[in-house]
């Protein structure tokens, strides 16, 4: 029992005898920091174990005696009973009900204390400090404290258990509900005894374990609890009086009045708990503030970082310890460094600009140095802006006025950072090299191998497909082209948290392009795993679409051209064939001139025409030669003055075209030619593809003139026509 003060105040001691073998627990100490309660039992020593310790106690008693420190001594409840009962109110009326259950538990002393009626009024008080309903008739403080503020089942002690049957003053789990609930008319079932008119004494509720939705607010349905019946069937089988009848039916409408109490107490402390929850979660964010503060960081930069739903903030003490700042400072930290960094370059992006504008100065200088066929191979000034010693004078303070003198050190080594550029390049390149080229010596030399621009670089969305970019972009063949390809897209590399910088897009494996080549290479007769691209210029094929006749001929094409031409299309009904040696011939000897003027040259001694858009056919740059240079078309030599701009190999290879003015074209006369421009016209081959495609059970032998299809005289050379490609759906004009 709890002692209470003495008419002198003076308060005995407790005596051991008073002790149990419950209540031997080790005595407490103040001096433990840590302020958590610890149990311990006095643990008994064998005979054996004493007699030993004793005869070592005897011969080092002088040595420890000195050394001799008092023992620390962990804090529990031991001494709690024991204090006077006036203080101990006051420190019980300081607690919730949950926190006075749980110290009810601890032991069977304090259970005894704490259920004694001596301690109502610490009970009352914690329950109107939440401003709670009275218990029912029959129900202690301490049961109604349990139902009100625990949430744990009352069958099976599952946790987490919300809601309240506030008819039936239950808190049951789902599981609990579906073994214990019983549904008015299946009484009789389970229970074949008992008579149904019974039922009016015992309480029900209107909701089951499956109830959900707006079938809760029915009231027709009665559902029992499997105890409480069996409860009333002990009073109602074996006799009763009036009195009880009166208190049953008393006990049930009472319940059904205060169903409307309870459940505005329960939305009161949710609205509480939200209010309360709110104020703890501004103060905990207050506390994270003043601890970043404290690192040097500034409210607007915190203030847009971190709120109270940041992780770490929205559920937790508002105190902040050691602890729980080593615990969220680095969920917390890099959101708020991201935004300092963000904040600071957006001030210092002025600088950067102009900084950046002083240094692609000095980089085009660098680049003038070198020959045209040499700097192509050099990436655009954007790689420099990740390099460290760039970031030094370029992200310097911008009250400090940076001059070309600031980037000597940088240009001194603009010849090592293009190599190291170029080297870092090709490595990642031949990580995406496709299957079946790790035994090759040189993967670069494959002719299936195609390389495309990274399209995350684009700022579409992503459902487009490979070859709906630009051809010059995104069927890069070989090292040349792929190492000298330039692009204005750029891509963005976090440099630091929250700094995004702008940097040369990088390059992905067209796998449809390397299956349009190695169909190629498949038709020229070379292996498709390991030829090369100097064995496929070696043979130097041409190749034709046999699907691709126009009213004034047909293409005959390089084998990267025929490569192109398949995958461009998309069109897996495309079927190409090797050119006869008469159309190979043609083809050969009319080349030249279309290469000569294709935009696809440059000269070599000065960087005039070295951009894509800017490059010229060829009698305009040995003009240029002449002009500028001094150097006469005799005497201008390949690759040496002037050269083939690897940048607009794709202008170089141009298909030429053969004519054939005797050729046949159809107009089909279905009902569905209706939505294509007015007069598209039809070869043999691309009528005979429209039917298989919109008519698969109708082949083109089977088309009558006349009906299917009408055949159209060859137009004079002034009218145009239009014409449809391979492709369905698409038409060109000739």
């Amino acid at each position: 029992m709890v002692t209470t003060r003495t008419q002198n105040g003076v308060v005995p001691k407790p005596t051991a005898k008073a002790l149990t073998a419950d209540e031997a627990y080790a005595t407490a100490s103040d001096e433990d920091d840590d302020g958590d309660f610890k149990v311990s039992k006095k643990r008994k020593v064998s005979s054996s174990k004493r007699q030993k310790a004793s005869g070592n106690a005897a011969a080092s008693s002088s040595k420890t005696k000195a050394a001799a420190k008092p023992r620390r001594r962990g804090k529990d409840l031991s001494l709690l009973p024991t204090m006077p009962l006036d203080i101990l109110y006051e420190i019980l009326c300081q607690l919730t009900p949950k926190d006075l259950l749980n110290l009810s538990r601890t032991n069977k002393l304090f259970r005894s204390t704490m259920f004694g009626n001596q301690m109502l009024t610490v009970w009352r008080a914690a329950r109107d400090a939440f401003d709670a309903p009275e218990p029912p008739d029959g129900w202690t403080e301490q049961k109604w404290a349990g139902l009100l503020f625990e949430t744990t089942c009352q069958s099976c002690g599952k946790r987490g258990v919300v809601n309240v049957d506030w008819l039936l003053l239950r808190r049951a789990c789902g599981t609990c509900k579906r073994a214990h609930l019983i549904y008015g008319p299946r009484i009789k079932s389970r229970f074949p005894g008992y008579d149904p008119e019974m039922l009016e004494y015992v309480p029900h509720t209107h909701t089951s374990a499956w109830t959900k939705g707006w079938w809760s607010n029915r009231t027709n349905s009665k559902f029992y609890w499997d105890d409480d019946i069996e409860e009333v069937a002990d009073v109602y089988n074996y006799g009763y009086d009036e009195d009880w009848i009166d208190d049953r039916k008393e006990l049930i409408a009472e319940r059904a009045e205060m169903v409307k109490v309870y459940q505005d107490w329960l939305e009161q402390m949710d609205q509480f708990k939200g209010n309360a929850t709110a104020e703890n979660r501004e103060k905990r964010l207050e506390a994270v503030k003043a601890r970043f503060r404290e690192e040097g960081y500034k409210d607007r930069d915190l203030d847009k970082a971190i709120s109270v739903y940041s992780s770490g903030i929205f559920a937790g003490t508002p105190h902040v310890t050691n602890a729980v700042w080593s615990r969220i400072r680095p969920k917390l930290e890099p959101e708020v460094q991201r935004t300092r960094n963000e904040r600071i370059m957006a001030d210092l992006k002025p600088s950067v600009d102009k900084r950046m504008a002083i240094l692609a100065g000095l980089y085009d200088a660098y680049l003038d140095k070198l020959r045209p066929s040499e700097s192509c191979y050099c990436p655009p000034v954007d790689f420099l802006r990740v390099n460290p010693d760039v970031i030094k004078v370029v992200e310097a303070d911008k009250d400090i006025d940076i001059t070309e003198k600031d980037f000597q050190p940088v240009v001194e080594k603009f010849g090592e950072y293009v190599s190291e550029y170029q080297d870092d390049t090709e490595k990642e390149l031949l990580k995406l090299m496709p299957a079946g080229s790790e035994g090759v010596e040189d993967p670069w030399q494959l002719a299936r191998v195609v390389f495309l621009r990274d399209r995350r670089a684009r700022p579409e969305l992503y459902w487009y497909t490979s070859n709906s970019m630009e051809p010059e972009d995104s069927f890069l063949i070989g090292r040349d082209m792929v190492c000298t390809h330039t692009w204005e897209r750029r891509r963005k590399m976090e440099l630091r948290p929250g700094v995004f910088v702008d940097v040369p897009s990088k390059y992905e494996l067209n796998s449809d392009g390397c299956r349009a080549c190695g169909s190629i290479i498949i038709i020229a007769g070379l292996p498709q795993e390991t030829a090369t691209i100097p064995e496929m210029d070696a043979k130097d094929a041409r190749f034709v679409c046999k699907l691709c006749v126009s009213m004034n001929g047909y293409n005959v094409f390089t084998w990267r051209a025929a490569a192109q031409h398949v995958w461009l299309d998309g069109n897996p009904n495309h079927s190409m064939r090797l050119a006869t040696e008469e159309e190979e011939k043609m083809s050969k000897e009319n080349e030249l001139a279309l290469r000569e003027g294709a935009k696809a040259w440059s000269c070599n001694h000065c960087r005039a025409f070295l951009e894509p858009s800017a490059s010229q056919t060829k009698p305009v740059v040995l003009e240029h030669l002449k002009s500028e240079h001094g150097i006469t078309a005799d005497d201008a030599k390949l690759d040496e003055d002037y050269f083939v701009n690897q940048r607009c190999r794709h202008a170089y290879e141009a298909s030429y075209l053969i004519p054939e003015p005797d050729a046949e074209r159809f107009k089909c006369l279905c009902y569905s030619c209706s939505r294509y421009p007015p007069g598209t016209l039809h070869s043999k081959e691309t009528l005979s593809l429209h039917c298989v495609n919109r008519y698969p059970f109708k082949r083109f032998e089977d088309m009558v003139s006349g009906i299917d299809y009408e055949i159209i005289p060859r137009p004079s050379v002034d009218e145009k026509v239009v014409e449809a490609s391979s492709s369905s759906g698409e038409s060109t004009e000739s």
